[in-house]
């Protein structure tokens, strides 16, 4: 029986290689970044959803991929909010400033 290895949640998210890709073309603004996290963070919750139907359906016995899948989804999502709550704070840190 062979152990397939867990991917880290920041593989599915992919922020070095989007940090890389930034530095090699220099017009992608951390706007479009954001939104392609964000568009992967909801295909992990389909993907996630879809496991877990297939689980309840009876199509797959398999409670451990249910298990990763959601808590994939769940993680990336609390990262995506972190890191919306930081560009908030420092927004207002921002805004506080006096000129």
């Amino acid at each position: 029986m062979s152990v397939a290895r867990i991917s880290p949640v920041m593989d599915n998210i992919s922020v070095q290689g989007a940090l890389n890709k930034v530095q090699e073309k220099e017009n992608i603004s951390f706007k479009d970044v954001l939104l392609r996290e964000l568009y992967n963070v909801s295909e992990l919750e389909k993907t996630a959803d879809a496991i877990t139907t297939d689980f309840i359906s009876g199509k797959t016995d398999n409670i451990h991929s249910v298990l990763i899948a959601a808590e994939k989804a769940s993680i990336a999502l609390q990262l995506l909010v972190e890191i919306r709550d930081k560009v908030i704070d420092a927004y207002n840190e921002i805004m506080r400033m006096q000129v």
